[in-house]
């Protein structure tokens, strides 16, 4: 349930995802009769709005690859990926939700290269940002199915033996998951994301550069 003191900022973020993407959800439904008061009214809550906060991890690649010939060639590294999203979700009708996110995440994701002489090449990616909107499709009361785009930001960190410097790399990312109700708010989720970095005036200028990741997590709706 949302409580009182909620309400004002709640409106407040539906008025301007409103007005940013041109939607119109409908709030209310019909106010059930309560059989167990005292001849009141309560007030229906869809398990699948409102503010959100949520936990993931997972699995984490960064990639560089082109094309010649006609053949692909690739390298990257993988890792452990961990971080926390934020988000609100409003009702379009009665199967479609839509909403939108802002998160944060580390990962373990790293590589070295020994390059000679002595010379260790390193590079680490460091935490990224992201945001956008979902549009989700109601499969059952406490389910859906959703799909995802946004923008992503990480700085990249470079070290070369004693030298660091770190360029940051960003691009839109677009990604696909489900989320199920476990009951009193919380939720569990999982989601496949694949983000395209652009390199121009970069380190890496010409080649692609891909970032793909799968978590798991568990959130809670207020």
């Amino acid at each position: 349930m949302v409580a009182r003191g909620g309400t004002e900022m709640k409106w407040t973020m539906v008025a301007a995802m409103t007005a940013v993407l041109g939607a119109a959800p409908a709030w209310a439904q019909d106010r059930p009769f309560d059989p167990y008061g005292d001849g009141g009214e309560v007030t229906y809550r869809d398990p699948m709005t409102g503010f959100r906060v949520e936990v993931a991890g997972g699995y984490d690649r960064l990639e560089i690859n082109y094309v010649d010939d006609d053949t692909k060639y690739y390298d990257g590294a993988d890792g452990i990926r961990y971080g926390g999203e934020i988000g609100y979700d409003v009702a379009i009708g009665g199967t479609v939700l839509l909403g939108a996110y802002g998160g944060y995440a580390g990962a373990s994701t790293k590589r070295c290269d020994d390059i000679g002489l002595s010379i260790e090449l390193c590079q680490k990616a460091k935490g990224e940002w992201s945001g956008g909107v979902r549009l989700g499709l109601r499969v059952a009361e406490r389910a859906q199915v959703y799909g995802k785009v946004g923008y992503a930001s990480m700085p990249l960190e470079f070290r070369y033996n004693t030298d660091r410097t770190t360029e940051t790399y960003a691009g839109m990312h677009f990604g696909l998951g489900g989320e199920i109700g476990l009951g009193s708010g919380a939720f569990a989720k999982a989601e496949l994301v694949a983000t395209n970095f652009r390199t121009k005036d970069r380190i890496y200028e010409g080649l692609n550069f891909d970032r793909r990741h799968a978590v798991a997590g568990l959130g809670y709706r207020f």
